[in-house]
């Protein structure tokens, strides 16, 4: 069983043969890991940098699709709550859904949804015991994804969510994919730029930390993840690690 977890954390964390199974938090399942521990230290720094309330929106990004925000932001979600910070997680990949697999629903009654008047905000927004967080999928699909990223109707969603919970985490397509997170930076207080070890080229890395900054988006944190353990000199040889991008 136990050489059936650390294949499981080997997958979905290192790399190594690495699979898309979203529903698996190490956090929670391995609460002694490495992993864990790194998790936890990021939870710490996202604390004091929130002491005064005004990073209560974060946006997820990064550069090139399949680098693990779907996998880190469902694990940063369940360590907030444990800390007693009521938590919700949307769905903005619009194009690309993943939240529902990472909650293992259907992708239906979400935002898209909500934002056409086909449902009200209390039936789009669903509540997981397992992990103790609210979260909203995208629901049905659209071509019109502009259109609800750029609408007063989801800046006055974003800005009903902060009112009512302590973190709203944005899951959010990647820079050099699409357009869409640097529309949805406007609503959020900062973006938290995730980088795959071996996935992006560095000068890919580099165009999309420039967009970002040609937009005036606030970086307020960059984490590296899917770190090989045994490649000595990189990420400190944990599994994720956070660098503040305040000084």
């Amino acid at each position: 069983m136990e050489k059936v977890k650390q294949a499981l954390v080997d997958q979905l964390i290192n790399g190594k043969n690495r699979v898309t199974k979203y529903n698996y938090l190490v956090t929670k399942n391995d609460p002694l890991s490495f992993t864990t521990e790194s998790f936890q230290k990021i939870v710490i720094d996202l604390d004091y940098l929130n002491i005064d309330d005004n990073h209560k929106v974060l946006q997820f990004t990064s550069t090139i699709p399949s680098e693990g925000k779907t996998t880190f932001v469902s694990n940063l979600a369940y360590l907030l709550q444990q800390k007693n910070k009521k938590v919700i997680l949307l769905d903005l990949d619009l194009r690309r859904p993943k939240i529902n697999r990472a909650f293992g629903v259907p992708n239906e009654n979400g935002i898209n949804d909500y934002m056409s008047g086909k449902i009200h905000l209390e039936e789009a927004i669903k509540h997981s015991d397992e992990i103790g967080i609210d979260y909203m999928v995208t629901g049905e699909t659209t071509s019109l994804v502009t259109n609800i990223l750029e609408s007063q109707k989801l800046k006055d969603l974003i800005a009903a969510l902060r009112e009512k919970y302590d973190y709203v985490l944005l899951d959010t397509p990647p820079i050099i994919a699409v357009s869409d997170s640097i529309l949805i930076s406007k609503m959020a207080d900062g973006i938290i730029f995730i980088i795959a070890q071996g996935k992006a080229k560095k000068t890919l890395v580099k165009e999309a930390i420039q967009t970002l900054k040609k937009y005036d988006v606030n970086i307020i944190g960059i984490v590296f993840n899917q770190v090989k353990m045994d490649q000595a000199g990189y990420g400190y040889k944990n599994n994720y690690n956070y660098y503040s991008a305040k000084k």
